[in-house]
């Protein structure tokens, strides 16, 4: 059972990080020589999507929203960031923040129904992390070497996150890339610029996860997703997945952010990201098995009285 755990744990962390595939192939030697009896073939989709949740340990909302699609037909893994200020519509039809939707609409399972009745998605499953969990699964790689361009320097009691960190290159542990990874103040786009920041310590990380995981470290890695990862995809899917993902290219990666622009509200003051329909439906038809039906029916990201965001959202760019 613990080989089946260690597989499960592959496929949860590989996926919520965006480097499954080359999570996957660095551990192929800790299980090439054990039999794995998971009946294959009455799971052999051709395609398996995936809602992953990062959550902030103090106010319950969602600092990281991804899609992930398997495309094991095409050999390609797709991961499409949400930005946590996307503006939409839920609960009680209040217009507001993407982040706050995980508590509003009552957990994963609730928020995985409204992205694919929205988005006009098929999401098989969720994967939910913590902020722990991702800082313990950092220290069992060893830590993470990052450039860091500029000092970043930030706090919050209130969230209690304190960011000190300076220019150069170094050796992140979990603290300092939980740090790194939340950072946001400091950008001149705000919640783009921390998309971009993610998407570089995911770079790293995947050069870290190839040249490091190794079945020596295995086990730690193993305890640390185990103890912070909540899914419900079943253990048989996830061995299934696992096993998929080992054939795969790690070229194979492509990461994307949902389509739209950041803009102030000129009601309220308060920073948004607005989808651009369009677009959205374009890249979800693309690499997440959409039709070409249209997309948001009842025009949840986009508020009638708001003529500037009406805009962004209709644009065709």
């Amino acid at each position: 059972m613990y080989k089946k755990i260690k597989i499960i744990v592959a496929v949860a962390l590989c996926i919520a990080i965006g480097v499954s595939a080359v999570f996957a192939f660095s551990i192929r030697k800790t299980i090439k020589n054990e039999s794995v009896e998971v009946g294959l073939g009455a799971q052999n989709d051709e395609r398996y999507c995936l809602l992953i949740i990062g959550k902030d340990r103090v106010s319950g909302l969602a600092d990281v929203i991804m899609l992930a699609s398997l495309d094991m037909a095409g050999s390609r893994i797709s991961v499409m960031q949400l930005p946590r200020d996307t503006y939409a519509e839920y609960g009680n039809k209040n217009h507001r923040k993407l982040n706050a939707a995980l508590a509003s609409l009552g957990g994963e399972e609730k928020l995985k129904e409204y992205l694919a009745s929205a988005l006009g998605i098929k999401i098989d499953g969720y994967i939910s992390l913590d902020l722990d969990g991702f800082a313990n699964i950092v220290d069992a790689v060893g830590g993470v070497e990052i450039e860091i361009e500029k000092p970043l320097r930030y706090d919050d009691p209130e969230q209690d996150l304190h960011i000190a960190l300076d220019s150069g290159r170094q050796l992140l542990d979990g603290k300092t890339a939980e740090m790194f990874v939340r950072y946001r103040s400091g950008y001149s786009d705000g919640d783009i610029g921390r998309l971009d920041a993610q998407k570089k310590f995911l770079a790293a990380l995947f050069r870290t996860l190839k040249n490091n995981v190794d079945i020596k470290n295995i086990d730690d890695l193993a305890r640390a997703v185990v103890e912070s990862v909540k899914t419900d995809v079943p253990l048989t899917r996830a061995i299934t997945l696992a096993l998929k993902a080992l054939a795969l290219d790690t070229d194979s990666l492509g990461f994307y952010t949902m389509p739209g622009e950041a803009i102030t509200s000129k009601k309220t003051g308060a920073s948004f990201y607005v989808m651009s329909a369009e677009p959205t439906k374009n890249m979800l038809c693309e690499y997440f098995g959409r039709d070409e039906r249209k997309i948001d029916p009842e025009r949840l990201f986009a508020h009638p009285e708001y003529e500037d965001f009406i805009k962004i959202y209709e644009s065709t760019q």
